[in-house]
């Protein structure tokens, strides 16, 4: 049986006529008989009670009659959903962002569009700098909201920027330094640094660091390496050492009784910044991928 016996079945039920019915589905009596009859022995029980005059349904027919109505209207839902999710409207998307940019107004980004393409369903993954770029390079990610930097060792990978984030010293409160305006590197040359390093995964984050730092003219000393920035800006409120970041991950801190956040400049006075990007894989064929980048785009991006 197919969709369309169904669709003539339907047909012949609700006329309880065969002409009536073969001219609504265009096609001849001839068909619609037989169509019926194929349709009958394939289930194996008779839908229609019908002689020269007089065409009903058995009850066999009745019951058949409402699942077949419930399938065609299934069918006709699901071609749907598949058009949609061909033009990008339906579907999945899975999402990766940096550690830490939790704490910016990732969110309302997410709801925003969520809101504007309700049918794409979004997962979300969490990770370090390097490992985004990894997974989108394996494809188990397709998106990934992230820090513009290693990019040129996946040739596969597009970018869009979205913005720069000024970096911040982050201090204890009873710190020499933490009533400061600004600070640059080597205002810092002197102290105990957290920095956050994931553990059994590249040092591309922890090399930036040392990069930042070398702006300075001195070699941090490193007292411990993390992978959340909860617990880096924990030990920094213990006064375990200090930490800088970008300022998406410390904007909900600036004001905490136990942090002090100081805007960091480079040697000529101009903000140290970090550019962010949307990264995702060129050949990923996923079509909700352009509606993201799309919106992106046309709306204001909210960071």
């Amino acid at each position: 049986m197919n969709l369309k016996q169904m669709e003539y079945f339907v047909a012949a039920a609700e006329q309880l006529n065969f002409t009536r019915a073969a001219k609504k589905c265009f096609i001849s009596q001839t068909a619609m008989t037989l169509q019926i009859q194929s349709l009958e022995e394939k289930i194996g029980v008779p839908l229609f009670v019908r002689d020269k005059h007089h065409v009903e349904l058995t009850a066999a027919g009745k019951v058949y009659l409402n699942e077949a109505r419930a399938i065609l209207v299934r069918a006709e839902e699901a071609a749907k959903l598949a058009r949609t999710a061909a033009e990008g409207v339906a579907g999945e998307l899975t999402i990766g962002f940096i550690r830490g940019y939790e704490q910016s107004r990732f969110s309302e980004t997410l709801r925003s569009f969520h809101e504007a393409y309700p049918n794409i369903s979004i997962h979300l993954l969490r990770e370090n700098m390097s490992a985004l770029y990894e997974l989108l390079d394996n494809g188990t990610c397709d998106l990934a909201f992230n820090l513009s930097l290693y990019t040129q060792n996946y040739e596969d990978l597009k970018h869009r920027f979205l913005k720069r984030f000024p970096m911040m010293a982050v201090l204890y409160p009873g710190h020499t330094l933490a009533g400061e305006s600004h600070l640059m590197y080597r205002d810092l040359a002197r102290e105990d640094f957290i920095i956050m390093q994931p553990q059994g995964r590249s040092n591309d984050e922890a090399e930036e660091v040392l990069i930042c730092y070398n702006k300075g003219g001195f070699i941090p000393n490193i007292v411990a390496r993390e992978r959340e920035v909860q617990t880096v800006l924990l030990e920094v409120s213990a006064g375990f050492g200090v930490a800088i970041l970008p300022e998406y991950a410390v904007r909900h801190y600036r004001n905490a009784r136990n942090l002090v956040v100081v805007p960091l400049l480079r040697a000529d006075g101009s903000p140290e910044e970090l550019d962010f990007e949307i990264a995702w894989r060129q050949s990923n064929p996923n079509p909700a991928i352009e509606k993201l980048l799309q919106w992106v785009e046309t709306h204001e991006y909210v960071e």
